[in-house]
């Protein structure tokens, strides 16, 4: 025969206070691990040479984006609209198999989904170092910069018809500001997948052994996924927008994050041109 004594052991108010607190740091302690920087504590930069180049490039592209859609105004050459659906058969292909008429609530969905997948980049701003807060922040302005000027672009060259111009029941508010022709890349896959991309590879370059990594990544490019689903559901686009658009927001995504980690290179082997800024003036220093 087993017999069990128990027996209860009072404890103090401090021994609970210390048992507690030694049970919050395990937790803590437990997902802090997760948001340990990568060895190179400053992985990304900025450079005043660098990024002006960008940042002019992208506003440069920006005009060339008004100036042809100026032109095709004055010159009349953008698809005029004559009252009645465009002929669905003369779509072809994959595109003839995802087209869909106007909905929206769906369109709502796609600008939520958008937006959504916009804040991502917060998640990499909330966790890094604080003084890499600016350098962060400029790096995904650019990169909404060149994605947004690539996007419109492609809608100024192309100026293809929306797949809900193909149906009854199409936006009329639409027909109206001109935006029924631009369909092709889609803006909003475009930046969404610029976000996602962004998000991606700077969480995975701050921290790189995090088992949120895979998580961040996964939920980043769902995001962008669900945004273009969306656009192809509520009439606004064509297979192949939203295909163009992923190709280049996750270009300009990716690239200027590693065009920063390049310049990070430089600061750190002296090179290239520094700033100082001081209380009486400026200090400018090019090394090579």
């Amino acid at each position: 025969m087993l017999f069990i004594l128990c027996a209860q052991i009072p404890l103090s108010a401090q021994s609970k206070s210390d048992i507690a607190n030694g049970l919050r740091a395990q937790k803590e302690g437990k997902y802090a691990q997760d948001f340990v920087p990568t060895k190179e504590e400053h992985p990304f930069a900025l450079d005043p040479v660098g990024d002006t180049v960008i940042t002019v490039g992208g506003a440069a592209l920006l005009g060339v984006d008004y100036l042809i859609e100026k032109r095709n105004k004055k010159k009349n050459n953008a698809p005029i609209f004559i009252g009645t659906p465009y002929d669905p058969d003369s779509i072809t292909g994959i595109d003839s198999v995802f087209m869909n008429p106007y909905s929206k609530n769906l369109d709502i969905a796609g600008d939520v989904l958008q937006i959504a997948t916009m804040l991502t980049p917060a998640i990499v701003m909330l966790k890094a170092p604080k003084s890499d807060f600016l350098t962060i922040g400029m790096m995904y302005l650019e990169s909404v910069l060149w994605a947004y000027s690539a996007k419109e672009f492609g809608k100024n060259i192309a100026n293809r018809i929306r797949p809900y111009m193909y149906y009854s029941g199409y936006p009329q508010s639409e027909v109206d500001s001109g935006d029924w022709h631009k369909s092709f890349p889609s803006g909003h896959t475009t930046l969404a997948f610029n976000a996602a991309a962004f998000t991606s590879y700077t969480f995975g370059t701050y921290f790189p052994d995090s088992k949120l990594k895979i998580p961040v990544i996964a939920a980043s490019y769902s995001l962008a996924a669900a945004t273009a689903y969306m656009r192809m559901r509520s009439g606004n686009h064509f297979f192949t927008d939203v295909l163009t658009g992923a190709v280049i927001g996750t270009n300009t995504g990716l690239l200027i994050p590693i065009l920063h980690t390049y310049f990070a290179q430089l600061n750190k082997s002296g090179r290239g041109l520094t700033a100082r800024i001081l209380p009486n003036g400026l200090i400018l220093k090019y090394a090579y």
